[in-house]
This record gives C-alpha cells, sequence and structure tokens, in this order.
C-alpha cells in the first residue's frame, strides 16, 4: 500500500518571515530612520584627518557652517543660563580668560593657518597636515558657570563652558590650563561634527571615549604650546579621578575613560618627550621676549614675538 509522504516534516523546516515578528518589525522602524539620515550624510560629508593621532574621520559641516551654527547654539545656551554666568569682572572669569587667552595662543602656534613648515618636509616629515583650517578666523568664546558640577565641555565653533564646581579643585594655572586645553582639542579635532556622532547612544560607545582620549592628546601638545608644564597634566587627571570616583568600567560603559587609564596614556613616553619639547620651546621664546631689547622695542609699540 503507497502512503502520503508526510508534509508536517517539511513545513516546519520552513522559516517565518522576518515581518512576521512583531520584535523584529518594532526594531526596524527604530532603526530605519537613523540609518536612512545615517546614508545621507554619510553621502554630505567630508573626510578630514585629526592632526596629532592622524586619525580619518568624516564631518557633516563646512567651517563656516560650523561657526554659524556654534553661535545660535551658544546664544541659545547662554541665554537658558541667565544669569549664572559669572561676569567679566569676576575674578573666576578673569583667571579662566586669562588662560584661556595663553591656550589659545597656544592652538595658533601648534597649527598656523594651515601651512606645511619647509622644516618638515626637509626632515621628512608627513607633507600632509591635517585639516585645520576650520580654526581660521575662529570666534572663540569662553563663559563660566555657576554650577556645582565638575564639569567642563566645548561646543561648536569655539565655545567653551567651564562650571564653578570644577574650579574649587583647579588649584594651579596648569591644572586649569589641562582642562581648557582639553577643551580647546575637542573644537582643534571637530569631535562634535563627526558623522559618527549620529549613532543612537553614541555618547556610551567606544567612539565617545576614542574622542576623549584624542582631546587629551592633543591638548597636552596644546598645553605644552602654550607654555604649561604638560607633566601636570597625568597628575591631575589621577588626582580628579580621587575627587570623583574612578573605576575600569568607565572604559566599557561610559562616555569618558578610566582616570587611571587617561592618565596612564598621557604618560607616554613618546607623547610626553614631543610635548615636553613645545614646552621647552615656548618657554625659550618667553625668555627671548622679556629680554631688555625686547621690551625696549615693544615699548616703541612694536611686537618682538
Amino acid at each position: 500500500m503507497c502512503h502520503a509522504p508526510s508534509l508536517p516534516g517539511f513545513v516546519s523546516r520552513i522559516r517565518p518571515r522576518w515581518y512576521q515578528n512583531p520584535w523584529k518589525v518594532a526594531a526596524a522602524v527604530v532603526v530605519a530612520p537613523y540609518a536612512a539620515k545615517f546614508i545621507l550624510y554619510t553621502a554630505i560629508s567630508k573626510e578630514e584627518t585629526v592632526p596629532y593621532t592622524n586619525r580619518a574621520h568624516r564631518v557633516l559641516l563646512t567651517s563656516s557652517e560650523e561657526r554659524k551654527f556654534g553661535d545660535e547654539i551658544f546664544n541659545d545656551r547662554k541665554m537658558k543660563y541667565g544669569k549664572d554666568i559669572l561676569g567679566p569682572s569676576d575674578p573666576r572669569t578673569v583667571r579662566v580668560r586669562r588662560i584661556a587667552s595663553d591656550i589659545i595662543h597656544g592652538v595658533r602656534r601648534l597649527f598656523p593657518n594651515n601651512a606645511i613648515h619647509d622644516d618638515d618636509v626637509k626632515q621628512g616629515k608627513v607633507v600632509l597636515r591635517p585639516q585645520t583650517e576650520h580654526l581660521n578666523d575662529l570666534n572663540w568664546e569662553v563663559i563660566v558657570v555657576k554650577d556645582e558640577k565638575v564639569n567642563a565641555f566645548s561646543t561648536f565653533g569655539g565655545k567653551i563652558v567651564i562650571y564653578t564646581g570644577y574650579l574649587e579643585h583647579l588649584k594651579t594655572d596648569a591644572e586649569l590650563a589641562t582642562v581648557i586645553a582639553h577643551e580647546a582639542a575637542h573644537v582643534v579635532a571637530r569631535h562634535s561634527m563627526e558623522l559618527l556622532s549620529l549613532i543612537p547612544f553614541y555618547k556610551l560607545m567606544p567612539f565617545s571615549r576614542r574622542a576623549e582620549l584624542e582631546a587629551d592628546h592633543i591638548g597636552l601638545m596644546i598645553m605644552a604650546a602654550a607654555g604649561f608644564d604638560p607633566r601636570v597634566a597625568p597628575q591631575f587627571r589621577k588626582k580628579i579621578g580621587e575627587i570623583i570616583g574612578d573605576t575600569k568600567l568607565m572604559d566599557y560603559i561610559c562616555t569618558h575613560p578610566s582616570f587611571e587609564t587617561r592618565s596612564r596614556m598621557l604618560s607616554r613616553k613618546e607623547v610626553m618627550e614631543e610635548a615636553l619639547e613645545l614646552y621647552k620651546q615656548q618657554r625659550m621664546r618667553r625668555e627671548k621676549c622679556q629680554s631688555v631689547f625686547s621690551l625696549w622695542w615693544n615699548g616703541l609699540g612694536y611686537r618682538s614675538c
């Protein structure tokens, strides 16, 4: 007697379509808009190279667009802070802006109009200088806000905010320079303009922690070029870690790496030696500026350095 083939076994091997699973449908609905947005911005973004680390990344806006956008965002933020912004004559604001002025000059020494130095070519260094034209004619602005948080941050177009809660722990000018240089480094590297920042939960991903280490590296060079001892930076990171708490878990689940990791990366021999050379050059430049001839020349209204 012939028997018909058993169908249930065959049917059971047919996998259900993804759209028959409500969880997968829900995930697609959530992810699809972000994916479409990411693809669109990828098409209109451009690739640049970050100074010192030479990391290639894609940025969203042109330099002029970033400056305009930064001014608008910062004006809105200042309206939100209102009376919590310390006045320009407040001693804390005076101190912060004095150090910030030195840091900005350090930025300009390191990245002079995106130029390529002849010495770099002669010494066989990489001729293609990382893109920093967005720093040209940048309208830097630094404010101090009354807030107990131990925090500082930078935003589009050279805007830096420091909370008074952080200032309470910044006992020396070099420590304050470490913080401001780090925030200036975010501006130099255009971290806020990165295409990857569009990814949901970007702040909790490795990309964010990498950007912080990158800003530490560049910031170390900036503070050294501004005349502040870079050896302060690794010790300062350890100090802040002891004040607000530090754990290795920060290297995996937080927006910033652990302070131990940040201190270790700043203390690397090749990195610190380069920063110390910049610091030495700036100290020699200052000593030259303070010579009797320079003081006399400056007194006539000319700049000797």
